[in-house]
């Protein structure tokens, strides 16, 4: 089959970034296109995160971080690199192709406290949920593909290819004591929150979450209903637990 978009067929490659190598796609026209020219992805978010685990360890010595919506790793590779055996990583990415990359750069960067699931994260466990892929040897934003559709779309320029199945899984299924969520699902974020429930309730971790697609009224009452404190950083909520006593400065308070 010949590449649409004035793609390449065979597109991935390893990639020196800011934390180590990194397995991008020149297909990719986002993520992996902004590593490729500037070093890395989400530098000022994943800097952010680093500061509040950093508070979590000045009272336990390993913290545990789920990166939900993992994508080719950068979150993950980051803060794998940065915390090593400070920090156990569970990563979740739904697209196969792209877990696969994410499982190559957890493997070049010997994140051994990373492990890796090629799920969906839902409200539900084991459902399967047939999903349209992007064309990989295409030009496409592979990190916008919407799972289900969302409140709003900008998947309108996607250049598709086939469909698969793949299963859905809960964070309340680990049973886990978390420290930071980020959640970045594209539309899905409100679903996998509803998942999250017991966890969030027990072990009141910090969250990033991106909130243009998905139920930003739900999430926002989710956490204030929860006596979380929240800001807006661009389109991602920071949801903490009032009990940490924390300030960032120069976001936008919501209360």
């Amino acid at each position: 089959m010949k590449p649409r978009g004035n793609g390449m067929k065979y597109p991935n490659i390893i990639q020196p970034s800011d934390f180590g190598p990194i397995i991008v796609s020149k297909n990719d026209t986002i993520i992996s296109r902004t590593i490729t020219q500037n070093g890395y992805w989400a530098g000022d978010d994943i800097q952010l995160i680093g500061k509040i685990l950093e508070y979590r360890l000045t009272t336990k010595e390993r913290v545990v971080f789920y990166d939900i919506g993992s994508n080719i790793g950068t979150h993950t590779l980051a803060l794998g690199s940065l915390f090593r055996n400070r920090i156990m990583i569970r990563a979740f990415e739904a697209q196969r192709q792209i877990y696969y990359m994410l499982c190559g750069t957890v493997a070049l960067n010997n994140l051994t406290n990373t492990f890796c699931h090629h799920n969906a994260v839902s409200n539900v466990s084991d459902e399967p949920l047939d999903i349209m892929l992007p064309d990989y040897s295409a030009n496409n934003n592979f990190g916008s593909l919407e799972l289900r559709p969302p409140k709003h779309s900008d998947n309108q320029n996607m250049v598709f290819r086939e469909r698969e199945t793949v299963k859905t899984i809960t964070v309340d299924h680990f049973k886990e004591a978390i420290d930071f969520i980020k959640l970045d699902i594209e539309g899905m974020e409100d679903a996998a929150l509803r998942g999250a429930t017991q966890s969030i309730d027990q072990h009141r971790p910090a969250c990033l979450i991106e909130m243009y697609k998905t139920d930003a009224a739900f999430v926002l009452e989710f956490f204030k209903s929860r006596n979380y404190s929240a800001w807006m950083k661009s389109e991602n909520l920071i949801a903490l637990p009032s009990e940490m006593n924390v300030t960032l400065n120069g976001i936008n308070r919501l209360y």
